[in-house]
């Protein structure tokens, strides 16, 4: 495609394409850490169809640790779904609540339109001072890479990526918002008579978040196996009428079909529905023909029988049969990554889609933010594709058995069954409890990597605790031990960290939680496990709360993600580096020089009833004398364990240490 040779030029360190969901989380997250971005979007607004709409625990978790507000926006915005209620042939057969089984604070899944928390992060974004540049698509990207002399170092090899850009002036488009057959977005064949207005970008990564047709993943030719399944499916969103409340998820199965439905606030409702799996022929035919509202109508006279159930008004109509597909690599040349549904797509079943494409964001922007800032080598982005990647394919094979689910009922139970899980896969835990944890998300792993590294010589846990896992969550007591209230004189100010961190300190004694202290965007956490070592040598807090201070210098003086900021205190999220420290003992047992630190400086929390510890699969009783008491774990900024040593002495530090040596620079 030619482009003016008058077109405009721009240069930004992140390009990202699609201000959906995925694209949206990355645009926050990078402003949170400082990097100037620039997010594109092709439609002209945001779409206000739901597409998604369930929030799962380790979503909620890492909204909470991005920030308080997205976590509380979330709740407030969410819809109730006090029951979920189960028809077949006009009689209810059960009733289930949202209880699925795991360790999170947020054990809940919430109901939260799509286009809610968009509107949710938007303004999170407007907020930072960042903005959506609307009516953009991109036509075009490449990798440049280039040899450049430098008279001191000789020729070196750099790259960055070149991105053509372009809106229409003469036309507006406006998006549905709804993708209802996995295709190719073909630029060549917009209208002739069209006037555009190009833009040429240079920047030095794009995250490519255009969705499940994704033009990014098409320029780069990056391959996207997978399969096309034999399910015929349809989604409606509009209003209708009924004889029986919608204000609650409903399901209903006759007939060889099922259909949900999904309140939307008011007589407005989402409803999903499928048939019997169909024969290639069957479906070559189905494709042919136009899903109209009668046609559709009909369907649900034929499966909610004998209810009423009439549409009233008709926001979208699509029909879709499920892909599972992803793409080959989630990386391309170090420069251009793929997040969300153009890295990944499959079943509806589970509601994991929205919640995959949110965590592949969280799991890349720090990496982004460490490398620009100079803190870390481009190898760090390396894992990001490593580690994505199998996570989406245990989703996809999550997804794909949940479609597939047979419980072995037999008779009409069975296909009751069989629909139910189609339908609703997300909260019929009852009868699939080994699958709970997945579906929530909770029990995803990281390979050992060049970031997440056990210790060369001691054991470490295969289980809870264990290196690349999910950093537990639990609560603890912030121990101040009369020490006065608010940050000492050479601490940041209250203003400069974050309000629940000011908070903690208003009393001598308050519960908090490990996440609430580890919450803060592209900081890396270690967590000082001592069990109850200071009952028997009290002057073992006093030796280390003097190699925190050493070793918070240390680091904070070599890997700084800020400049000096004129003299002025670093602020919380600019430290890098925070430290906390968690014992078994009680707060009068235990006045040391670490229940006075300020959040982050090594401060001294109990775990009173030895709960965190045994998460983290450290001992709570140390004997005297014995030099690997207690534990260090270090949590990477996306709040997975990246490493772990015994003991919490000078040689532990030590080991600390080399490991950030081994991935910083």
């Amino acid at each position: 495609m030619s482009v003016p040779v008058d077109a405009k030029k721009s240069e930004i360190p992140v390009l990202i394409s699609g201000a959906g969901p995925t694209g949206l989380f990355a645009a926050f997250l990078l402003g949170k850490m400082n990097i100037p971005y620039r997010i594109i979007e092709r439609d002209l607004d945001f779409s206000i169809l739901s597409k998604s709409m369930w929030f799962h625990s380790r979503t909620l978790e890492i909204f909470q640790m991005s920030d308080p507000e997205l976590i509380q926006q979330a709740f407030e915005q969410r819809i109730p779904t006090p029951v979920h209620r189960f028809y077949y042939g006009g009689k209810v057969i059960r009733e289930l609540d949202l209880m699925p089984k795991n360790n999170s604070h947020y054990k809940d899944l919430i109901h939260l339109q799509q286009f809610k928390l968009i509107r949710i992060l938007a303004d999170a974004i407007d907020k930072q001072g960042g903005k959506i540049d609307w009516g953009w698509e991109l036509v075009d990207t490449k990798v440049v890479e280039a040899t450049t002399e430098d008279n001191d170092e000789g020729s070196r090899e750099t790259s960055w990526v070149e991105t053509t850009i372009r809106r229409a002036v003469n036309e507006t488009r406006e998006g549905n918002g709804v993708d209802s057959i996995l295709g190719i977005i073909d630029l060549e064949e917009d209208k002739t008579e069209m006037q555009y207005e190009y833009e040429t970008v240079r920047s030095q990564f794009l995250i490519g978040a255009d969705g499940a047709r994704s033009v990014v993943r098409h320029k780069i030719n990056m391959p996207f196996p997978g399969r096309t399944r034999d399910v015929y499916m349809m989604a409606f969103d509009g209003t209708v009428e009924s004889d029986i409340p919608l204000d609650h998820v409903v399901n209903w199965m006759y007939n060889g079909s099922s259909v949900v439905t999904f309140p939307q606030g008011g007589d407005r409702i989402m409803i999903v529905g499928d048939t019997d799996p169909l024969s290639p022929e069957e479906f070559e035919a189905k494709k042919n023909e136009t899903l109209t509202v009668e046609v559709f109508q009909k369907y649900l006279d034929e499966t909610v029988h004998p209810q009423k159930f009439t549409i009233k008004t008709v926001n979208w109509l699509s029909y879709y049969r499920v892909n599972e597909r992803r793409a080959k690599e989630f990386s391309y040349k170090g420069r251009i990554f793929l997040a969300g549904d153009s890295a990944h797509i499959h079943s509806p079943s589970g509601g994991q889609g929205l919640n995959l494409g949110l965590q592949d964001s969280y799991n890349l922007a720090w990496r982004i933010a460490l490398v620009l800032k100079g803190t870390a080598p481009p190898s760090v982005l390396d894992t990001y594709s490593e580690e994505r990647s199998v996570i989406a394919d245990q989703v996809i094979k999550l997804s794909s058995e949940l479609l597939d689910e047979d419980f072995n009922y037999g008779g009409v139970f069975q296909r009751v069954v069989k629909r139910i899980v189609l339908a609703l896969a997300p909260i019929v835990h009852p009868l699939m409890s080994i699958k709970a944890a997945p579906m929530a998300m909770m029990n995803q792993r990281y390979s050992e990597n060049s970031l997440n590294k056990r210790h060369r010589t001691q054991w470490t846990p295969s289980g809870q605790g264990a290196v690349g896992r999910r950093a537990e969550d639990g609560h603890l007591v912030a121990l101040n031990s009369g020490a006065p209230a608010g940050p000492s004189p050479n601490s940041p100010s209250t203003s400069q960290i974050d309000n629940r961190a000011a908070s903690m300190e208003k009393t001598e004694m308050e519960t908090v939680r490990l996440h609430e202290l580890i919450a803060y965007t592209g900081v890396f956490q270690v967590v000082v496990f001592t069990g109850n070592q200071w009952k028997d040598d009290p002057d073992a807090a006093a030796g280390l709360s003097s190699t925190v201070e050493k070793y918070l210098g240390l680091w904070r003086s070599k890997w700084c993600m800020a400049d000096d900021n004129d003299g002025e205190k670093l602020t919380a999220l600019e430290r890098l580096f925070m430290v906390h420290t968690i014992t078994t003992l009680s707060a009068t047992s235990t006045p040391n020089p670490l229940t006075g630190k300020d959040v982050g400086e090594g401060k001294a929390y109990t775990d009173l009833k030895g709960k965190l510890h045994r998460r983290y699969s450290v001992e709570t009783s140390v004997k005297k004398g014995r030099a690997l008491g207690g534990a260090i774990v270090v949590i990477r900024p996306d709040s997975h364990i990246a490493y772990r040593v015994q003991g919490v002495g000078e040689n532990a530090w030590s080991d600390v240490n080399e490991y950030f040596q081994s991935i910083l620079v």
